[in-house]
Parts: structure tokens; C-alpha cells; sequence
């Protein structure tokens, strides 16, 4: 059969990403930022047709225990099942849509809709309907006709549980590729799991959701727009005479610190700079335990170097001011939503904790004193987008400097990235992210067009 594509009234996805090597270039056509086709694209290509985060086990520790969340544009809900096992499910009742689960997180033994009544078991199966013999009779009765669509894929990896609409996709282990050394190392120095802090923020940002993606592994923006931060948190520990785990570590934000970046492939990027000051970090209080099970260059990388990653397309998690795990998406093409939680050891001592949420309140809550100036920023970079002239944002910092592959430093922990950087504020990453964007976006449109 002769198939014709689907006809274009735009130019191909590729013609975004203006990406030359060898002429030492790479830069983003900035209408990616606000043109509402390519954000449905983006639906399609990547939220939907791939791996996406979409909580934490510890948010489902029990059965029936459950999470409300989204995957793209479409609602789903996280379910801990009887035999240990989770499923996920579309958060739409099988007969006429109505929204089944309203609560954000909880714990159900079965599921009953709002609107109609329909019940629903754990397996997502339709197990009564409301007045059914005046509806049917009953040989036509079929509850199976109303049963929950559960989505293609779900998995986890060291807590963190990701999902996929699509079938057609790798194993969650190689989606995460390189990452996984890093996130290993993100967990397992905690003597017990890891278990999520009581409560969360969510807070919308009117920009989309590339640009606050970008600040993620954007770490030349620190020293500037968290200067005030910076200045006054010094400012409180001298007036206040605060010493070890007390005090925040600010050295990366008031003059240049040994420092890497990495693009970890698949779209996942990693940074890491010097600890000045480890002692201010609850992990310190454990290094002698800790170095009876690490080797001297995996103990670097815990004690000695604060670490920042993201997992394309909206996961974040940071080892920096705190502990700190995050996940958004878009809303429009204009607007997203971010969710973020402190993240902590299960029964550390009270001293620890207490400092890691005074730290994780400071920075990372949308009332604090760092988060506000993210956002500030990143709706600042949308408005200007629309700088139709102007075209194009550069991302060639740093380039001169790349590493194919590993670094000493990714050497000694094991991971093998796509290339390195000799400085966190360096954008070789941010090109990994969007030539794993042009990617997706490319592969997905080849699929429907035919």
C-alpha cells in the first residue's frame, strides 16, 4: 500500500534545534516557548509516549493506599494493590468519565463515582453499578464493559515509580540509562528508606514548562538571581552565631567552586559541585558508618559534592541547600504546574531533620527565599520569547570544554554519560535535553504520519 504522510503546515521539529559541532554552535529557535501545536506535539510525543515520573513508593506504601496525578494531559491515579504489587489506572470512571478519584492521595478498598455510583475493586475491575435491574436486564447486564483502563506500563526504581501509556517503549532501567549511578548513590547512603515529608507545595508558573525545565541544570543562573538568598542567609548565621548542621552551605552561590555537568542521554542531566562546608549537611553526622560500606570516591561523592538531577521530562532531584524531590507539567502553553516534597532518610534524629526542612523551607517552598526569584525569572524568559526577531536562544556555553563520555569523577562512580563538562555552568547538558527533545519529537510525528 501506497501510504501518503499526513501533510505539515510547519516546518519539522528539527528545524527548531540549530545544532552544528564543528562550527561550535547550538542554539533553540524560541518559538518553541510559546507556539500551542508544538505544546500538543509535546503531548503526544513525549508525555504520552514514554517513560514519565509519577510518585514516590512512599506515597503508596500501603495497600490501598493510592496517588491522583496526571500523565500529559490525561488523569490517572497510582494504586498500591492487595498482593504488594501498584497499578495505575486512568482516572476516569468506565461508564460515563466522571472523575473517580477526587482526593489527591489516600487509601481505598475500592473506588465508588461521585456521579453515578459505579464501584470498582483494587484491579480496577467494575464490581456494581447503581439500580441495575431497572437500567438492564440482567443476561445484558456486562460489568467488564465498565472496568478502569489501566495504563501500558509501570515500574520503579529505587522508590521512584514512573508509568507509560505507551507500550512501545524500553525497560524504565534503560530509559534511566546512566542516571541510575546517580540516583543510587541520591539513596542509598540513608541507613533506613527514604520516606517523603509530611505535606507538599504546588504552585503554577506562567511560563512553559521548557523554560523552568531548563533551570534545573542551569546552575550559571545561581550566583545571580539567588544572590539575595544568599546574602541573607549569611547574614542570619553571623547574627545568630550558627555552627554545623545549622548552617547552610552557600559557597556555590558566592564565588567559583570545583564543579561538572553531565548529559546523561536519553535527555537526563546531572551537575555536581564542592561541598565548602559538608559539615552542614545532616548526611555528615553518619560518614563513619557510611565509609565502612563506600569506597573513598563513592564517600566524595556523598559528603563532598552537593548533586542536582533531572530525569527528562519532569523529575528533579536535588542534594544541594536539602534534600528535595520535584515533578511538573504543563498546563497550557504558557502556564505549568510544579509539586515539590522534601525528601529525608526515615528516622533520622530529630536535630537533622529539623535542619534539613528549615533548609528545604528557605529555598524550595514557593514562600521562600530562592523559589520565588526561579519563577520571577523563568515567567521574565517566557515574556521575552515572543522577541520574534530575535529568534534564538544560545546554548553553546561551555562547548569548547566538552568531554565525549566520562569524566574522572563519573569514572570513579561508574557511569559512562554522553559527554562532560569541567563546570556546573556549562550548557553541554541543556543540548543533551534538547536533542533528546528533537528526538521524540521527530520519531513521533514519523509514527502518526503514517
Amino acid at each position: 500500500m501506497n501510504v501518503q504522510p499526513r501533510p505539515r503546515d510547519r516546518r519539522s521539529f528539527a528545524d527548531y534545534i540549530d545544532d552544528r559541532p564543528t562550527d561550535r554552535v547550538f542554539r533553540v529557535d524560541r518559538a518553541i516557548y510559546n507556539d500551542s501545536q508544538i505544546l500538543e506535539a509535546e503531548y503526544r510525543n513525549i508525555f504520552e509516549a514514554n517513560w514519565v515520573f509519577l510518585c514516590h513508593e512512599a506515597h503508596i506504601r500501603n495497600p490501598g493506599d493510592y496517588f491522583a496525578t496526571h500523565i500529559g494531559r490525561q488523569p490517572v491515579f497510582v494504586l498500591r494493590k492487595p498482593d504488594g504489587s501498584f497499578a495505575c489506572y486512568l482516572n476516569a470512571c468506565g461508564h460515563r468519565g466522571a472523575t473517580l478519584v477526587t482526593s489527591r492521595i489516600g487509601n481505598a478498598r475500592k473506588f465508588v463515582c461521585p456521579y453515578h455510583g459505579f464501584c470498582f475493586d483494587t484491579a480496577g475491575k467494575c464490581i456494581a453499578v447503581s439500580a441495575p435491574k431497572t437500567g438492564w436486564r440482567e443476561q445484558h447486564l456486562n460489568l467488564s464493559e465498565f472496568d478502569l483502563t489501566q495504563i501500558a506500563r509501570i515500574d520503579s526504581y529505587r522508590g521512584l515509580v514512573f508509568g507509560s501509556l505507551s507500550g512501545n517503549v524500553p525497560t524504565l532501567r534503560e530509559h534511566l540509562g546512566a542516571a541510575t549511578a546517580l540516583i543510587d548513590i541520591f539513596v542509598a547512603p540513608a541507613p533506613e528508606e527514604l520516606e517523603i515529608l509530611p505535606g507538599f507545595s504546588i504552585y503554577q508558573t506562567a511560563c512553559n514548562w521548557k523554560i523552568m525545565h531548563e533551570n534545573g541544570p542551569d546552575a550559571y543562573h545561581a550566583p545571580v538571581v539567588h544572590n539575595n538568598f544568599a546574602q541573607a542567609v549569611t547574614y542570619r548565621e553571623k547574627r545568630e552565631l550558627r555552627s554545623g548542621v545549622t548552617r547552610t552551605d552557600t559557597g556555590r552561590l558566592t564565588g567559583r567552586i570545583e564543579s561538572a555537568s553531565y548529559d546523561l542521554g536519553n535527555g537526563h542531566t546531572a551537575f555536581w559541585h564542592k561541598r565548602r562546608d559538608p559539615e552542614a549537611f545532616p548526611i555528615y553526622a553518619q560518614r563513619d558508618e557510611l565509609s565502612k560500606r563506600f569506597t573513598p570516591g563513592q564517600m566524595e561523592w556523598i559528603i563532598g559534592r552537593g548533586r542536582h538531577i533531572t530525569i527528562f521530562p519532569n523529575l528533579l532531584l536535588n542534594d544541594l541547600a536539602s534534600t528535595h524531590l520535584r515533578t511538573y507539567r504543563p498546563l497550557a502553553v504558557d502556564r505549568m504546574e510544579t509539586m515539590i516534597w522534601c525528601i529525608a532518610p526515615a528516622g533520622e534524629p530529630r536535630e537533622m531533620r529539623a535542619a534539613r526542612l528549615r533548609k528545604f523551607e528557605d529555598f524550595f517552598l514557593p514562600s521562600g527565599m530562592a523559589t520565588p526569584d526561579d519563577v520571577a525569572v523563568a515567567e521574565s524568559a517566557h515574556k521575552a520569547s515572543f522577541a520574534f526577531d530575535s529568534k534564538w536562544t544560545n546554548m553553546g556555553r561551555g562547548i569548547d570544554f566538552k568531554i565525549d563520555g566520562p569524566d574522572a569523577a563519573a569514572a570513579e562512580l561508574g557511569f559512562t554519560p554522553r559527554a562532560s563538562s569541567n563546570s556546573w555552568d556549562h550548557e553541554i547538558a541543556m543540548q543533551g535535553v534538547y536533542r533528546r527533545w528533537r528526538e521524540m519529537m521527530e520519531r513521533g510525528e514519523e509514527r502518526d504520519c503514517v
